[in-house]
């Protein structure tokens, strides 16, 4: 009966945290398409607190986890490519450092996930 509890737990903490997901991308980009349209009535970001909330319910109840590298390279290197390219267009006050911070940038999403597995 445990188990049963468990996997309707972690069956609702999904649910949450997508329509969470969903819910925040779709009513950041309507505010951000239209300025005041959202935010003029309920902050956006309470969606990213409930994304926040049920991720950690999600993972804290889930029975098994598969660990997909390939997906999760693939993610990081996206991650990277988005870190660069905001570095590059954000930091013209690092000057000449600008290339180097760039790098650091691309490689941090990497390092942060060698941290996490690091036992």
């Amino acid at each position: 009966m445990l188990s049963f509890e468990i996997q309707e737990q972690e069956r609702i903490a999904r649910t949450g945290f997508f329509v969470s997901l969903v819910s925040y991308a779709v009513f950041w980009l309507l505010d951000l398409l239209r300025p005041g349209f959202v935010a003029r009535f309920f902050s956006v970001h309470l969606f990213l607190l409930g994304v926040i909330v049920f991720g950690v319910w999600w993972g804290s109840v889930v029975e098994e986890y598969a660990d997909r590298t390939r997906v999760q390279y693939a993610i990081l290197a996206l991650c990277g490519i988005v870190c660069a390219v905001l570095t590059w267009n954000l930091g013209m006050v690092f000057g000449g450092w600008r290339v180097i911070v760039s790098l650091v940038a691309l490689v941090v999403p990497v390092m942060v996930l060698r941290l996490l597995k690091y036992k």
